[in-house]
């Protein structure tokens, strides 16, 4: 492929915005996502997967930006599934004569008549990751003109997340960092990143009791914590928490280890903590 193109390709003589086109293309990332076969080898583990018909639309879309990476990862997976973009853009329907082919209106304006289907293939599956990319932040990317710098960054960002041997986790990870609006896209393409932080199970624990104070006691409770100050972030959380640049960073963070803390151990802190040994 020799250039970036617009997504869509508006029939010669087409007049008026084309904004409808792309609110239809985003509205489709969730139809069929379930048919990715690593989507139904993990489906199980997971009640929020289960397959129900009558999901479409409006409901996947709010299912899908409730804060679970994880399922979020399983949606790009199957976005990216080079088999469902040749699927979605018509190349398999010669090989069912019998079938009639579903319309493909959003496919007509996207194919490339002079390109090769692999050529094609990619960008549906770059757009995808674009539009999939501008769920979760939106408005950063400039998907539509199409800003080249920016799908430029979608590429990197497809080659990070499909890189061979990266691990479930770290593909959860980079879905996470995506939902964070103050890591930039230039650190999450890095292949090269500092390792995430870990807490002990002692430490994980000692965040469960504390999850039901408020943000400013629990504050004030980890820097006294005795005999040493649980500092987890590198420095006072009373001063993070004071601090306006640093606030909002500090409670996302707090909740995500209370939420880790709380998977780990459940809810309760009563509950017999050798379960999770």
């Amino acid at each position: 492929m020799t250039g970036i193109r617009r997504l869509f390709l508006p029939h010669v003589g087409m007049q008026g915005s084309v904004k409808h086109l792309f609110e239809e293309f985003q509205d489709s990332l969730w139809d069929g996502w379930e048919n990715h076969p690593e989507v139904q080898q993990e489906r199980t583990a997971s009640d929020h997967c289960q397959p129900h018909e009558q999901t479409r639309g409006a409901r996947m879309r709010k299912e899908f930006l409730t804060g679970k990476p994880e399922l979020q990862r399983e949606v790009l997976c199957a976005l990216l599934w080079e088999e469902s973009c040749a699927e979605w853009l018509g190349f398999n329907d010669l090989a069912r004569p019998d079938a009639r082919p579903p319309l493909r209106r959003l496919a007509g304006l996207i194919r490339e008549p002079d390109w090769t289907d692999t050529e094609n293939i990619h960008k549906l599956r770059m757009y995808r990751a674009a539009a999939f990319i501008d769920c979760l932040r939106p408005s950063v990317i400039d998907w539509e003109t199409p800003r080249i710098s920016d799908m430029e960054r979608v590429l990197e960002f497809i080659e990070v997340f499909t890189r061979p041997g990266i691990s479930v986790e770290d593909q959860t990870n980079l879905i996470d960092d995506l939902s964070r609006p103050r890591i930039s896209l230039e650190k999450i393409v890095q292949t090269e990143r500092a390792p995430r932080m870990r807490l002990s199970l002692d430490d994980l624990r000692y965040v469960r009791d504390t999850a039901e104070l408020s943000h400013e006691a629990r504050a004030v409770a980890w820097d006294n914590r005795t005999p040493k100050p649980f500092q987890p972030f590198g420095r006072s959380n009373v001063e993070m928490y004071r601090d306006k640049k640093l606030a909002q960073n500090w409670r996302v963070a707090v909740k995500n280890q209370i939420k880790n803390a709380k998977k780990l151990f459940g809810s309760n802190p009563t509950q017999d903590e050798g379960e999770a040994n």
